[in-house]
């Protein structure tokens, strides 16, 4: 399946905003332009939008929670070539975010990553599943564009299977290195690993952490896994990463400040009780309105609260009051409980 001509003048668009080259339209224009089209081949965003929006914030984002119950986007269930999932809820079901291809996911993420994260190493080291076991989960798919970082590229292996991180395999792994690393880790595989005896991570080595605790249960919790992973493992940069199964773009930041989202990717705070939106540096509920969600939806409404900066910055501040645990430490936490 490939993408309609309509669809692909969209896509040559985003690129083009994307990369710069020759780009001379505003985000909102273009996020308008693909928001109606969405509107047009997507019952539920139509079902969504009141009218026409004349302004990108005025566009309906898709609450998270309808991603587990309804086919959101614009690619049908039999016409998708890549699916991702979400890690889900205990007991709950896994949403779904259809694409007819992934180059715009590719190119986005590999180039804020490159912006964010400059001269990464490219071998990498990943607690995280094997795409080739679990090719439905975006974040190895992510973290597996680091490889392309270097000349010739590196290689990557993972050490996460079934939710249980395979600490022989990744001690061996580490025992063998001979140059830097970059080291991917969800929170709470970082914070098992941490319980074992860790050496410190080759000089040069970058280590990015993704996903948080709340509402988890570990002997680590937040600022004390930052401080325990510099303890122990030294690395030359510690670089956190947020990003979620419904979007395809994500925010890069470090422990230290907010998190950074790209030119095409804009973040605003809203009210969780109006829904209206908020001025720079109030704590809301937050939107995101990406560009290369071309084949999903412009708009998403997340659980997660957090401030959005006069720079467009985000400071996250966890889920929302009675908001449902979700995402990619998940798994891990589960196994964790049942040893």
């Amino acid at each position: 399946m490939s993408r309609s001509p309509e669809a692909q003048a969209l896509a040559a668009r985003i690129r083009a905003f994307v990369t710069g080259n020759g780009a001379t339209e505003s985000f909102g224009d273009l996020a308008l332009d693909l928001h109606r089209w969405q509107r047009a081949h997507d019952p539920v965003v139509a079902a969504l939008t009141v009218g026409d929006p004349k302004d990108w914030r005025e566009i309906p984002a898709v609450p998270v929670s309808l991603f587990k119950d309804l086919p959101i986007g614009t690619v049908a269930k039999n016409k998708a070539n890549i699916v991702f999932r979400t890690s889900g809820t205990t007991g709950g079901g896994r949403g779904v975010h259809r694409m007819i291809s992934d180059d715009l996911y590719v190119l986005g993420a590999f180039q804020h990553a490159v912006h964010c994260v400059p001269n990464a190493p490219g071998e990498v080291v990943a607690l995280l599943g094997d795409p080739a076991r679990v090719p439905d989960s975006s974040l190895a798919h992510m973290v597996n564009l680091f490889i392309g970082f270097t000349s010739p590229p590196g290689r990557a292996t993972w050490h996460v299977d079934d939710g249980v991180v395979d600490i022989s395999g990744l001690q061996s792994r580490m025992a063998a290195l001979t140059g830097p690393v970059f080291l991917a880790a969800t929170a709470f595989a970082l914070a098992e690993w941490l319980d074992y005896d860790v050496q410190p991570l080759p000089v040069g080595s970058v280590l990015m952490v993704t996903g948080g605790f709340k509402g988890r249960t570990h002997r680590l919790d937040g600022e004390s896994l930052y401080a325990e992973t510099v303890r122990h493992l030294q690395p030359a940069r510690l670089v956190t990463e947020y990003g979620m199964t419904e979007l395809s773009s994500q925010l890069w930041g470090t422990p230290d400040t907010p998190y950074e989202p790209p030119p095409w990717l804009k973040v605003v705070a809203v009210d969780p009780e109006s829904g209206r939106p908020l001025p720079a540096e109030s704590p809301g509920q937050l939107r995101f309105y990406d560009l290369c969600n071309l084949d999903g939806t412009v708009g998403i409404e997340t659980m997660d609260a957090g401030v959005v900066h006069a720079d467009g910055r985000v400071s996250l501040a966890g889920r929302l009051e009675g908001a449902e645990d979700r995402g990619c430490s998940l798994t891990v936490e589960e196994a964790w409980q049942k040893r």
